[in-house]
């Protein structure tokens, strides 16, 4: 029961924490030893209730645990828990890789890799895109709700600085569905001349959208083929595993 008791505290202790703590600081508020908090986190990270940001060493709580802290910062542990896998994969494709999510009516890019020989593409942290125009926002609209959809199209087609040509509401609900079908969405020149994208999107526990995974190339390099998809693909499917998406499924089987 100590154990048990010793772990709930742990969780407990980091739902109160936005910027994660050490293992020392844990040990000391606990009052429990610091080799005795160390195996706890470890068995708590090696099942996704705890992360660790790689630079600071400071343990978060994890997506697993969203029912224990209300007052996780869902951005920041989304971002520690995907870091790995864009490295790994943008270091497959050679090519630049993305993580980005829906704030508001915008698509955010939450962290990338960029590729080491290619040129400066649109991606960069915290800029916020329109939704409608790259493969990121196609891949987690596509899993929004009509009028979500509707909403955004219509401040979309609103906007005076928007210099590209806008699709009719029929022709972006067609390419949503599509992408539902398919599995992931693409963006071709829409945001940036010569530039091509590809995404997927990646679910939580629940089976929420939480975000997307993409690859930005330019077009004339035609990177779109089968390894890089089956990448990208593999990865998106890894990351929405880290975040409980197949114990859901698997207790529905």
């Amino acid at each position: 029961m100590q154990l048990v008791d010793r772990t709930i505290s742990i969780l407990v202790l980091l739902s109160k924490e936005d910027y994660g703590l050490s293992v020392t600081e844990i040990a000391e508020k606990l009052d429990i030893s610091t080799s005795a908090s160390f195996r706890i986190l470890q068995s708590l990270m090696k099942h996704h209730f705890v992360l660790q940001n790689s630079e600071t060493k400071r343990y978060l709580l994890g997506y697993r645990a969203l029912t224990i802290g209300s007052n996780i910062s869902i951005q920041n542990n989304l971002t520690l828990a995907v870091r790995p896998f864009i490295e790994e994969l943008a270091e497959k494709v050679n090519e630049t890789v993305a993580l980005c999510t829906l704030d508001g009516n915008h698509i955010i890019c939450l962290d990338y890799v960029e590729s080491k020989n290619t040129m400066q593409l649109m991606v960069r942290t915290g800029v916020a895109m329109p939704p409608l125009l790259t493969s990121a926002g196609k891949a987690i609209l596509a899993f929004q709700s009509v009028d979500k959809v509707k909403e955004i199209y219509e401040e979309f087609i609103g906007s005076e600085s928007v210099d590209v040509r806008i699709k009719s509401y029929q022709e972006i609900m067609q390419e949503l569905k599509d992408v539902v079908v398919k599995g992931y969405a693409i963006s071709d020149e829409e945001l940036q001349v010569g530039v091509q994208g590809v995404a997927y999107p990646i679910f939580d526990f629940s089976h929420k959208v939480v975000g997307s995974i993409s690859i930005t190339a330019l077009k004339h390099k035609e990177f779109m083929n089968s390894n890089n998809m089956h990448q990208l693909k593999e990865t998106a499917e890894k990351i929405s595993s880290v975040l409980g998406v197949h114990d859901k499924n698997n207790g529905n089987s």
